[in-house]
């Protein structure tokens, strides 16, 4: 993983805690920063720092209560990110698309 300087602060995706301004820090696109001493966890969910609708189910999902997914593609030498918000709890939004609700 690349290591980097942090442009700002935010959780780390390992464990939680605050990442300083400046600080050194492991970045992927798909996880999101952690700490030089997470680098060898699992980064937990990357959380959505905006709300949004899940592209699940659809239900309005809170500002740090979904789950984060980027897939980025490459077409004639442009690259487009999309990101996607879901549900943390699975089993509610599984029973909200087969219910209809």
């Amino acid at each position: 993983m690349p290591v980097l300087v942090a442009q700002r602060g935010g959780p780390c995706a390992a464990c939680g805690a605050l990442v300083l301004k400046g600080e050194r820090i492991e970045y992927t696109l798909g996880t999101g920063p952690r700490h030089l001493a997470c680098a060898d966890r699992t980064p937990e969910l990357r959380r959505n720092r905006h709300a949004a609708s899940c592209v699940l189910c659809g239900v309005q999902v809170p500002r740090g209560a979904g789950a984060l997914a980027v897939t980025e593609t490459c077409e004639g030498g442009a690259y487009t990110r999309r990101w996607a918000v879901s549900c943390v709890d699975f089993l509610a939004c599984h029973e909200r698309i087969v219910t209809g609700a």
